[in-house]
């Protein structure tokens, strides 16, 4: 869920990298493969949260790598903070989000028969 809001986020951003989209959707999708496959596969949806950090890291760092100019004109007083508020809310949520996917990836992702 937190990646789809991320997605949301991210759509105003100052400087956009299109992969990115595609990394939150995969993020998303990976989640919902998992969740289906919990009951038939455990073993194999147990690493679903370990890709979707994998997932919302990358799209993080991707994210910010074409924001840094536009940090270092805030950081030098020749922009405000409003230009960079979106991006900071879009970071923020994927670092939950990927923080989430890896405490979730300590925990049994199905009851055990």
């Amino acid at each position: 869920m937190r990646a789809v809001i991320a997605a949301i986020l991210y759509k105003g951003v100052m400087y956009k990298y299109q992969p990115v989209y595609y990394m939150l959707i995969g993020a998303v999708a990976v989640a919902v493969i998992g969740f289906i496959a919990a009951r038939k596969l455990p073993k194999l949806s147990g690493y679903a949260p370990v890709i979707m950090a994998a997932l919302l890291a990358s799209a993080a760092v991707w994210g910010t790598q074409l924001m840094v100019n536009q940090l270092g004109y805030v950081v030098a007083g020749l922009d405000g903070m409003d230009t960079i508020m979106t991006w900071i809310y879009f970071v923020a949520c994927t670092a939950i989000a990927m923080l989430i996917s890896i405490v979730a990836s300590f925990l049994p992702m199905a009851k055990r028969a």
